[in-house]
């Protein structure tokens, strides 16, 4: 069972700023996330042809910091399409020269020695012929690549090299010195840091096949509502799908969080209490998310069920999405950070933006920080005084290539139809009262 926190309870009529709630969330979701494990990931699992294998390791952060076992590349091969010489083989005078071609060397082959006086065709990176100190591109010969078939035919041919050749060449030219990108035993990944695919592929190019990650968070997210039934189940009056946890749910996976859903119907503070401690022994997660009864309703299960726990409830001068409720639990499975929203899904899905997922983003480097841009308001706007206010908008190209930004609907919590059309949050100030057309503001992408 969750022990109680040490927190106090907070005045539901007090109205704190976006910056100081969101430093509240921190506060919570810090010993949580702290209390992640390790694990291996395999990154190259034996998948059935035309899967994919990397799926579930894009995104992951790293446990510890990985080095390369091998430089890379690992051997010096070729920049160009051509053909590999010696500098004193090659006139010091911008003219015409040719030189026998002495074989062959193709990606993936060792090329051996190249004879003195000669030349050898190479490919893009294939390995050098060891003596060769340049490789001249096909493109600066005259018969290009046309004199391999006469060498396969077992005859004796000659490269005729242009003289922009002999002028251009100089030693190390076109070609990719062995540890020139990675030498051995350089860090590859730092502790910390997202598996991205260009890093996914530096670590399958230097031949690792796992590393050390950080688990995922877990994350329960609670249904809460006797009114609330699953889509396809058939409706009464007064009854309503549940629309917040498909919504939470998502945007937690966009978190790159394992999540859990469960709902706890009953209205009643005790059975609910029962209810959501099961959960917590089940599912052991490391933050909890519940969606509705916050407010100062009579039948606010949430929050008189989770009083008594250490969560506190108060408001943020945001809108939508003022009410708000967080604290730590501390339970036989570690501390679970607990963030109670309110049950309208669309002031669910701005407090998911606008409050968690920055708090998130600065403690978890494998969450993805909001997307501003600045744009250019469509039409007049006015807002609350006091207030952060967040329009769903539209957005289209103006003149001058700056985003413009057209409202969806009104401000009002209920209307998840215009968040569905909606493609970003433009953020309207503190004393944004008044706000004329052309102003121009930030917006969060959607």
């Amino acid at each position: 069972m969750a022990d109680q926190s040490t927190s106090s309870t907070s005045s539901a009529a007090e109205r704190v700023s976006l910056e100081v709630h969101i430093a509240r969330l921190r506060e919570i979701l810090g010993p949580a996330l702290a209390n992640r494990r390790s694990e291996t990931l395999q990154l190259h699992p034996q998948v059935p042809q035309g899967a994919h294998s990397q799926g579930c390791a894009a995104g992951r952060v790293s446990a510890a910091a990985v080095t390369a076992p091998v430089a890379l590349p690992g051997f010096d091969n070729s920049q160009m399409d051509g053909f590999a010489v010696r500098l004193t083989d090659v006139p010091e005078a911008a003219r015409p020269f040719s030189l026998p071609l002495g074989g062959v060397a193709p990606a993936g082959a060792a090329a051996g020695e190249l004879p003195a006086g000669q030349c050898m065709a190479v490919m893009t990176g294939a390995p050098i012929p060891a003596g060769a100190e340049a490789v001249i591109p096909v493109e600066q010969t005259t018969e290009g690549f046309a004199v391999l078939n006469a060498l396969r035919c077992g005859d004796e041919v000659s490269v005729h090299f242009t003289e922009t050749a002999a002028e251009q060449v100089h030693a190390g030219r076109f070609i990719r010195q062995r540890g020139s990108d990675v030498a051995a035993g350089e860090t590859l990944l730092r502790e910390q840091q997202v598996l991205t695919p260009a890093a996914l592929g530096l670590l399958a190019a230097c031949g690792i096949s796992q590393v050390e990650v950080v688990e995922r968070v877990r994350t329960l997210v609670v249904a809460t509502g006797q009114e609330l039934r699953q889509p396809g189940d058939p409706l009464r009056t007064g009854e309503l799908y549940d629309a917040n946890t498909p919504l939470v749910a998502a945007v937690c996976h966009g978190f790159g969080h394992t999540v859990h859903t469960a709902t706890v119907a009953s209205d009643e503070p005790d059975e609910f209490q029962s209810a959501f401690q099961d959960l917590l022994a089940r599912h052991r997660p490391h933050l909890v998310i519940t969606a509705g009864g916050i407010s100062a309703g009579a039948f606010e299960v949430v929050r008189q069920a989770l009083s008594a726990q250490g969560v506190r409830f108060g408001a943020v001068a945001q809108q939508p999405g003022g009410p708000q409720g967080w604290g730590l639990l501390l339970g036989s499975a570690g501390p679970a950070a607990m963030v109670a929203l309110p049950g309208n899904p669309v002031s669910c899905a701005v407090s998911l933006e606008t409050l968690l997922r920055p708090a998130l983003a600065s403690l978890d480097p494998g969450c993805p920080p909001q997307r501003r841009i600045w744009t250019t308001v469509g039409e007049p706007l006015s807002s609350p005084a006091g207030t952060r206010q967040f329009r769903r908008v539209e957005l289209s190209t103006g003149d001058d290539g700056t985003p413009t930004a057209l409202p969806v609907g009104g401000p009002s919590s209920h209307l998840l139809g215009h968040l569905a059309r909606a493609q970003a949050l433009l953020e309207l100030r503190e004393d944004d009262t008044d706000v004329p057309a052309g102003t121009r503001r930030e917006a969060i992408l959607l």
